[in-house]
């Protein structure tokens, strides 16, 4: 019978850049379908990600960053994340999150939900509140 992995490698890619490669204990990720907790050894899986707080733990160290929309593949040792967009904390501008808050709360306020750009301006406002929430440590 084969050792279930005790750490699992974390891989986020964006199409501009590789985020992180680090040897994590534990990842949390934001789920279409809700929140996804993943320990090493984890039955493989393929999971569509929405826009959210994603969360990885070393130890007793746990750090976030902030993605929009991707997919992520599960293996019992190891979870690679291809997201559209992806932000660490140390690049998050806490003014402009909260002007683009501000602005798509303003703009959603005047379209119907059937509006082709209801969509865009919803997810402009859930990744500035992603942010914000991140950089106030919520």
């Amino acid at each position: 019978m084969a050792d279930l992995p005790t750490k699992l490698t974390l891989m986020v890619v964006t199409r501009d850049r590789k985020i992180l490669e680090t040897q994590v204990d534990e990842v949390e990720l934001p789920a279409t379908d809700g929140e996804i907790g993943i320990l090493p050894g984890h039955t493989p899986l393929l999971a569509l990600l929405k826009i959210g707080q994603m969360r990885y733990r070393r130890g007793t160290d746990v750090e976030r960053l902030v993605i929009s929309w991707g997919f992520a593949e599960v293996l019992p040792d190891r979870v690679i994340v291809l997201a559209e967009r992806g932000v660490l904390p140390g690049e998050i501008d806490l003014a402009a999150a909260e002007a683009e808050r501000a602005a798509a709360e303003k703009e959603i306020a005047y379209l119907s939900s059937h509006d082709p750009e209801f969509a865009a301006v919803e997810a402009r406002l859930e990744e500035s509140v992603a942010m914000i929430n991140l950089h106030r440590g919520m």
